[in-house]
């Protein structure tokens, strides 16, 4: 399948670090300590001097407004944890700037290397394309206009949680290139997805700086799971300070959060979607990080990715030079793309490229290896069908490519994802 350009503008997108930057309302989670929340939780918070805005109550997660801390705190005696609802920049930095032409009427096809190394073109020709699969895609929404995209979009399963928007659209691109990752169509143009017959779902869980409140994000996960997602792709990630961030959180806030997305992950999983996460884009052993907390991928039974990429087109299973890592936390590995070679000429065309707002772009991350882990689920659930996410979890695992030392390593975990054996 060899997708063809048929105009538009290629952007090069640079993935950096990713920043401490928090912000903090008047609202609050609420969140069960047994998985159930009180029946009488209104008259609670209402005696607490608090306002009810929202309650999960098949997660038994609500939110609230509270006037101070001590208020919010009060209603701790009835079997709930309460948080703040922090907003965290969930992306790294990104640097953009157009990239040399690579000519109007060329394959897109030729520079989507990640493709052939996960066999996924191997895969499509056995008759496995991703159709009946759905993923949901929490991020700064979609830019649905995308011809690589549009048809594949479940527009009425999609949604924003960020107040302000009217719907999913993405501002900013990152959630445009997750989607494409994962589904962009098999059109004779462009680029193509890992599973290029899977329905997405675009959910809006941040806006178009990157950045996004706790409660957006837990509402994305729980509406991805109440419109039937098979599998609920987060190619974001945060990192909170165990000792606390004052005037923001607390320490005890902190482990609070962490157990929060503990909560509502392993729910997820419990009703049936597979949850994937990247790994994050920061060089640290998650093993080893004493003073922080990367969420969500170091919270629940998720699966967690890191990220692989070549040098110069070559060695394409190298571990990325910007992949977080750990026993405690990798499960797979996936391409996610490098940039090494910055500035030499060509730099870019060991990142991943795939859709973005207005044309095509590459990037670089564990952001690109997620949705690659997302597109190889989908094959296999278009190929046998439903099956409990654990399954699912361990089928991926089961049929990657041993890589590193052998069995599961702190850097590939069990292995990089193989497309054409999971399916095969």
């Amino acid at each position: 399948m060899k997708q063809r350009f048929s105009g538009g503008i290629v952007f090069l997108v640079f993935m950096l670090c990713l920043g401490l930057s928090f912000s903090f309302a008047g609202n609050w989670i609420i969140n069960s300590k047994s998985g159930k929340l009180p029946a009488n939780l209104k008259q609670i918070v209402d005696n607490s001097g608090g306002k009810l805005k929202k309650i999960w109550k098949a997660a038994g997660i609500a939110t609230a407004e509270f006037v101070s801390r001590e208020d919010a705190e009060a209603i701790e005696t009835h079997g709930v944890y309460v948080m703040p609802d922090v907003k965290i920049n969930w992306l790294p930095g990104i640097k953009t700037q157009k990239a040399e032409s690579i000519g109007d009427n060329e394959s897109y096809y030729h520079y989507q290397w990640h493709l052939p190394v996960i066999e996924a073109d191997k895969a499509w020709d056995s008759g496995v394309t991703g159709f009946g699969a759905r993923v949901a895609v929490l991020d700064t929404g979609i830019w649905y206009y995308h011809p690589d995209l549009y048809y594949n979009i479940d527009f009425a399963s999609s949604t924003t949680f960020v107040p302000g928007t009217t719907d999913f659209m993405d501002g900013d691109g990152h959630g445009t290139h997750v989607a494409g990752i994962i589904a962009a169509a098999d059109n004779n143009m462009g680029t193509i997805g890992v599973a290029p017959d899977a329905t997405l779902i675009g959910v809006k869980v941040l806006d178009d700086t990157g950045s996004g409140y706790q409660s957006w994000i837990v509402a994305g996960i729980i509406h991805a799971v109440q419109v039937d997602a098979d599998i609920i792709n987060m190619s974001l990630g945060g990192i909170l300070k165990k000792s606390g961030y004052l005037p923001y959180y607390t320490a005890s806030d902190a482990a609070k959060i962490k157990n929060l997305y503990t909560h509502v992950i392993n729910w997820a999983i419990s009703e049936g979607s597979l949850v994937v996460c990247a790994a994050g884009n920061d060089g640290y052993d998650l093993d080893h990080l004493w003073e922080y907390i990367h969420i969500p991928s170091e919270a629940g039974n998720a699966v967690t990715v890191s990220a692989t990429g070549p040098v110069g087109l070559q060695n394409f299973d190298n571990f990325a030079s910007y992949s977080n890592y750990g026993s405690s936390s990798i499960t797979l590995a996936a391409p996610g793309g490098d940039f090494t070679l910055y500035p030499s000429p060509g730099w870019h065309l060991d990142m991943v490229l795939s859709t973005s707002i207005g044309g095509w772009s590459f990037m670089a991350g564990t952001s690109m290896a997620a949705p690659v882990v997302s597109g190889v689920a989908a094959l296999v659930l278009s190929k046998y069908g439903k099956m409990k996410p654990n399954v699912l979890k361990n089928h991926l695992g089961k049929y990657s490519d041993d890589l590193g030392k052998p069995g599961k390593d702190p850097y590939y975990g069990k292995g990089r994802v193989n497309a054409f054996k999971a399916v095969k």
